[in-house]
């Protein structure tokens, strides 16, 4: 859409978008990728110095992306630290036929055939890990709460921690296992409170905030940190 420049070094990852719907022009960026919604009749060279102006932000916004997708291909390798329960723990290869994963204090010992085979092994673990602390965590909140729901299933999603639909099915991501407790405690309890109220209105967020009064504290959590996770 628009030529690469010394004086905006990312223009060519713009996409605009234009629609008689829109009255005022909002920029994204997402999978460094920068999208500018804009009403139709927006001239090129004004949204052109709209870019210029958001300079700053949106270098800001692609470092940031960036810097996630690093920690993402890095995550599950001999050596490096992997949080569970938002303990940090040391991740060990064991060369082994038989596999296996034994957790220590300060350590996840990944027994299996070669190194390209820890993060299948890993995610098994973790995957069923997570799913006995919140079949426990449900049991013990929908009777506080007086909800009950018909499923529930651990999923991997790219973005979403966790998901409620309409026949009362819930889903969580298998990643916030990486989340201190207390997080995923919210996060349980937020997809719960929408078997009352299927929305983010204010009465669903006082019934949040009844069961769980520092979902705020938790919220900045997981804005601050979700980057190291999803």
């Amino acid at each position: 859409m628009f030529k690469k420049n010394d004086e905006v070094h990312f223009l060519d990852k713009v996409i605009i978008k234009r629609t008689n719907r829109k009255k005022t022009i909002s920029i994204s960026v997402k999978d460094e990728i920068i999208t500018v919604l804009s009403p139709k009749l927006v001239s090129k060279n004004y949204l052109h110095n709209i870019l210029v102006k958001k300079k700053e932000w949106i270098t800001q916004k692609l470092n940031e992306q960036r810097k996630r997708s690093g920690t993402l291909k890095n995550k599950f390798i001999n050596g490096s630290a992997l949080l569970k329960f938002g303990e940090k723990k040391n991740l060990i290869f064991k060369k082994s036929t038989l596999e296996k994963v034994i957790e220590k204090q300060n350590s996840i010992e990944v027994y299996c055939l070669s190194e390209i085979e820890i993060e299948k092994s890993l995610e098994c673990w973790l995957k069923f890990e997570v799913e006995l602390y919140i079949k426990s965590k449900l049991e013990s909140y929908k009777k506080l709460m007086k909800v009950d729901y018909n499923d529930f299933k651990i999923k991997s999603f790219k973005r979403r921690l966790g998901s409620c639909s309409y026949n009362r099915k819930l889903s969580f991501n298998w990643k916030i296992i990486m989340m201190p407790r207390k997080v995923i405690n919210y996060i349980i309890i937020h997809e719960l409170g929408h078997l009352i109220h299927f929305n983010h209105s204010k009465d669903f967020w006082s019934l949040v905030e009844w069961y769980c009064p520092d979902f705020k504290e938790q919220k900045k959590w997981i804005k601050k940190n979700e980057h190291l996770i999803l």
